[in-house]
């Protein structure tokens, strides 16, 4: 099994583009069907820089159609508008090893 055949095309793209990018840190498991990161501190760099790239696009994106700058407006915007389906996404898609060779989901709400 292999990205293409496990998700949709854009999904399959974005987790593509995410190992190419993060790839010394994280791999594919075509067993489970996810990304799963060397530890937490991986996967938290990678969700933060993963979401803030999300929310660059949609500032863009808000300000053009706005014909001007959004700046912050459209950051907070982002967050109400899709931070919980992000997260949800990122569950979906994501693990990471811990220790003991087991893995288990990622939470970030955890690593506060």
């Amino acid at each position: 099994m292999s990205l293409q055949d496990d998700f949709d095309a854009a999904t399959a793209a974005s987790l593509q583009a995410e190992l190419d990018r993060f790839g010394n840190d994280c791999w594919y498991d075509p067993r489970r069907k996810r990304i799963i990161y060397n530890s937490p501190d991986a996967a938290l760099h990678a969700y933060m820089i993963l979401q803030a790239l999300e929310m660059e696009r949609h500032k863009w994106i808000e300000s053009e159609k706005a014909a001007h700058d959004l700046r912050e407006f459209s950051l907070s915007d982002w967050v109400r508008k899709h931070s919980m389906a992000f997260r949800r996404y990122w569950h979906r898609t994501h693990v990471f090893a811990v220790s003991s060779g087991q893995t288990r989901p990622f939470d970030a709400s955890a690593m506060r």
